[in-house]
């Protein structure tokens, strides 16, 4: 009986990350691998399968009748091949690979350098590599395998992996260090809505619980900028332009040049969590970061004015 070539771990995962993205140039940038070679990697696939696994047209491509079955066996291939390895791994004392983790600014600002330096001294091995994204791609990127862990907040749609809440995180007015409105250690919305502010104009994230209390408080904010990025929003709050509302974390680096009270009547705030991609073995890296993920954040909460979870 004549052999069958082999189908190699690569073809799968090319064809999986193209039927996930939905495009060639999507699995390409989530494998950070050049284009063309996913496209080989498909193309070949299909050779040896002797049958098309894709439709392809200029809005990307579809999986066929035949395509959608293998799915579902070829992910169930790389899942064993993934649980294997980390099996093999966890009777090692040594960790090796790298881990993913996606957090929003405000929380990567606090936590990336303490989890970079504590994970690299105890696992010379393995990395995490921390991505720095705005809250609301953070849940398309695990859904979509373009990060392994992250940290999502409740003012977005909920990943499809499994969800633990960390922390609430509670909203300030920030003004320059000298402002008489940032002296006290709280400040009622109503003070804060005759104040001129400089807000973030993304939408949902922190900026959303902001609406939220002005609508339900009945109150309607003197807003005189509004600014896509926590960087130059700053910048302009130091340069006595207006006050921001923002997370402590934020600014908790800036004590030197700015001051912050707590919003009251109402208390705003958003809870965040660890999350985990979907559709994905959890490996004993993903594991490790994720309890080193947990010690940074309880050892950085004092200084981030966080509400660590029960």
């Amino acid at each position: 009986m004549p052999r069958r070539p082999d189908i190699t771990l690569n073809q799968l995962r090319g064809f999986v990350a193209v039927a996930r993205h939905g495009s060639v140039t999507g699995a390409a940038n989530a494998l950070s691998v050049p284009q063309p070679a996913v496209s080989r990697l498909v193309k070949r696939l299909e050779s040896l399968a002797a049958t098309p696994l894709l439709i392809r047209s200029g809005h990307g491509v579809a999986l066929t009748t035949a395509g959608q079955h293998f799915l579902e066996n070829a992910e169930q291939v790389l899942h064993f091949h993934d649980r294997a390895l980390d099996e093999l791994q966890s009777l090692r004392e040594t960790l090796v690979g790298e881990v993913r983790l996606a957090a929003p600014d405000s929380v990567g600002a606090v936590i990336f350098a303490p989890l970079v330096k504590q994970f690299r001294e105890l696992h010379r091995n393995a990395a995490v590599r921390t991505i720095a994204a705005h809250s609301s791609n953070i849940p398309s990127m695990l859904d979509t395998n373009a990060a392994d862990l992250g940290i999502v907040a409740d003012t977005h749609p909920r990943p499809a992996g499994n969800v633990e809440a960390l922390f609430t995180e509670e909203l300030y007015l920030v003004g320059p260090a000298d402002a008489p409105e940032t002296r006290h250690p709280t400040i009622p919305l109503s003070d804060v809505a005759r104040l001129p502010l400089i807000l973030n104009a993304l939408p949902g994230g922190f900026r959303s619980v902001t609406d939220k209390a002005f609508a339900s408080s009945g109150l309607t904010p003197d807003v005189v900028m509004e600014i896509d990025t926590n960087g130059p929003l700053i910048d302009l709050v130091e340069a006595g332009e207006g006050f921001a509302i923002l997370p402590f974390s934020v600014v908790c680096r800036r004590s030197s040049t700015l001051a912050a009270s707590r919003i009251v009547e109402p208390v705003m705030a958003r809870t965040l969590s660890l999350a985990v991609a979907r559709n994905r073995p959890v490996s004993t890296v993903w594991r490790e970061a994720a309890r080193l993920v947990r010690l940074v954040v309880r050892a950085e909460s004092r200084h981030a004015r966080w509400i660590i979870k029960p």
